[in-house]
């Protein structure tokens, strides 16, 4: 299966899921009264569990994740970044196919010059979800070195019973610097159109954020 050198969704585990999305998309900031300073947002969806919010420990656990998972694709270490998905998202996903994706990809896009965490967006037990649990939505922007248009978000699932956060889900959004340069040169009010279109499906795309370390 050929990569659109416009568009691409990689590894959407369930349909459900983007019923998580729609939450997703009216989430609510709230402060954690627990802690004084600094101040802590943390962004909550509006049917999640009332009054539930991540621990620190999960925060940093989302973090760990989504830096492991990106990194394990950025060094080709494709059964590394397999075995960190969930068990329905494998199901849905042969290991060939999520090997053959991630190489064309790559192949296309290079090296990468950086990604920027842009928002986490949490939810607990909602009743749109496949699975009872906790959902982290990892929204992120990312370089590469033929790829300057890449958006997309990453969700990481927790098992009700705790333990490691797993990959839900994941979908990208790009356009190929050559395929850039040639709209440009017919009209470049067409290519802001077409990236706008597609950074749509990244809501926090605009956003500002550190970038992840890279390993």
């Amino acid at each position: 299966m050929k990569l659109s050198p416009i568009y691409a969704v990689l590894i959407a585990a369930t349909a459900a899921l983007g019923l998580f999305e729609a939450a997703r998309a009216q989430n609510s900031p709230v402060q954690d009264p627990a802690t004084s300073s600094p101040r802590r947002e943390v962004n909550i969806t509006n049917d999640s569990a009332p009054g539930w919010l991540p621990s620190r420990i999960q925060e940093e656990q989302v973090l760990k994740t989504t830096i492991d998972y990106f990194s394990a694709l950025d060094q080709q270490q494709y059964e590394r970044a397999y075995a960190m998905m969930a068990e329905a998202n494998r199901n849905s996903l042969p290991l060939s196919r999520f090997i053959q994706q991630n190489r064309e990809f790559q192949e296309r896009s290079g090296t990468l010059v950086r990604r920027n965490v842009l928002k986490v967006t949490w939810t607990k037990d909602p009743a749109s979800a496949p699975f009872r649990g906790v959902y982290a939505a990892v929204d992120i922007a990312t370089q590469f070195v033929n790829v300057d248009r890449h958006c997309g978000y990453v969700v990481l699932y927790q098992r009700p019973s705790g333990g490691e956060f797993e990959v839900m889900r994941q979908e990208s959004n790009f356009i190929d610097n050559g395929t850039a340069a040639k709209i440009e040169r017919d009209k470049r009010a067409v290519l802001d159109h077409m990236w706008a279109g597609l950074a749509t499906n990244c809501p926090n795309y605009g956003s500002t954020a550190s970038p992840l370390p890279a390993r």
